[in-house]
């Protein structure tokens, strides 16, 4: 059982959380919402789904859509883009029949959702060694600049890059290869600003402005080694990935996505990651909260808080499982656990969890009442809105949890709306 310092009751919380917002928060189901709220909405569609994912969300619940990920060619490119690759130059992008395809369903969607803006995803957690190898480098980043010109001429239904460079300084050794130095911090403000002298020109040429976009990890290891003084200013957005704090990687348990820190000096929420990159100076209005739309677990875990201990991670060796997974099958429509789990509310944090005391199964995730606290504090601090990893593991609780979150009205809850896929 937790202590009363780690939780409230365990399937309880503060009244204001279970308010209903207008619609069934555990729903199960997309909600209709009319773009009241003036805020960022975007969610990562990855190229690995169905294009039909996309055209299941109702128009008006996006503005910003994330395509992941376009990959580089080259030092350091993935086996698996090899075909891709095939008669690219170094450190220009790697294309396919994939990226045609999804640049025809975004056009499709888009005559409903003229308002929304596609942007291409360059990298992710093991797609972005190539930018050790670029970066610094000005005739590379050259290269590179070019090539999303030619990318963005040939898929019109795209409104501009995301730099999906995750973390400058050092890989972590994703493929098996450690890269990283000083100097990436640097090379990093530097391609931010090529790519918006190259982004101008093409607008020059064609007539429409292009977004140019970054998702970076928030905590102050990564953020203090970049000069954002630069580097914010060629940027439209800043995508927070304020998610990912604990995992199989860390010592400890933790709540992976939280909107307060566990501790005062603790690194590990969407508050402290504002804190991080406004000092660093990237201005507020840039800055997208993130929201996770999965959740992490543990095994050996007797008081579900930050900083317990742990044996492993739950469910597998990545310990992550998508929101519908888990939703229904282990919270009810009301919000509460089932199959021996209960719903944990965190004070300290503000944020919900499920725990299972006879098995000592702890997972951190976004339930949808800690989204709606989420956009509310989007709201109060005066950020650009919140953003989603990733669509295809909601069920259409977190992505409405996030509209109503930052403002927007509800338009209908019909039964017709059609469920994303499961």
């Amino acid at each position: 059982m937790a202590s009363a310092s780690a939780s409230a009751e365990l399937s309880g919380g503060p009244a204001v959380a279970l308010q209903a917002p207008g619609y069934p928060l555990f729903g199960g189901q997309p909600v209709t919402f009319e773009r009241t709220g003036g805020k960022v909405v975007g969610v990562y569609v990855p190229n690995w789904e169905p294009v039909e994912l996309i055209e299941r969300v109702p128009p008006q619940n996006l503005t910003h859509v994330l395509y992941a990920f376009l990959r580089l060619c080259g030092p350091g490119q993935l086996e698996k883009d090899a075909a891709k690759c095939e008669g690219k130059r170094d450190f220009e992008i790697g294309t396919g029949p994939i990226d045609d395809r999804f640049n025809d369903a975004f056009a499709r969607y888009k005559q409903r959702a003229p308002h929304l803006k596609i942007v291409a995803s360059v990298g992710g957690w093991g797609g972005s060694d190539p930018f050790f190898h670029m970066a610094p480098d000005a005739a590379r980043r050259a290269v590179f600049a070019a090539s999303v010109q030619q990318f963005l001429r040939a898929h019109p239904a795209f409104d501009g890059i995301d730099i999906d460079w995750e973390h400058p300084g050092s890989n972590g050794s994703a493929n098996g290869v450690a890269l990283g130095g000083p100097q990436d911090g640097q090379g990093y403000a530097d391609l931010m600003t090529d790519l918006r002298r190259s982004l101008d020109a093409l607008t020059a040429e064609t007539g429409r402005p292009y977004l140019l976009t970054t998702a970076v990890n928030p905590t102050s290891p990564i953020v203090d080694r970049i000069p954002f003084k630069q580097a914010a200013a060629p940027l439209d957005l800043v995508f927070m990935m304020s998610y990912d704090f604990y995992g199989g990687w860390s010592p400890v348990a933790g709540h992976h996505t939280t909107l307060r820190s566990s501790a005062p000096d603790a690194d590990d929420s969407l508050e402290r990651a504002v804190r991080n990159l406004e000092a660093a100076g990237v201005p507020r209005s840039k800055l997208v909260a993130g929201v996770a739309m999965y959740g992490r677990g543990f095994t050996g875990v007797s008081v579900p808080k930050a900083g317990s201990a742990k044996t492993g991670t739950y469910p597998g060796a990545e310990g992550a499982q998508g929101y519908r997974e888990f939703a229904g099958r282990l919270i009810d429509a009301h919000g509460r656990g089932r199959q021996g789990y209960r719903t944990v509310w965190d004070p300290v944090t503000q944020s919900w969890s499920l725990f299972h005391p006879a098995l000592k199964l702890w997972t951190g995730y976004d339930d949808p009442r800690a989204v709606l606290a989420k956009g509310r504090f989007v709201r109060a601090q005066g950020l650009a809105g919140l953003f989603a990893w990733e669509l295809s593991q909601d069920n259409g609780d977190l992505l409405n949890a996030m509209n109503r979150g930052v403002g927007n009205e509800v338009l209908s809850t019909g039964s017709a709306q059609k469920e994303p896929r499961r």
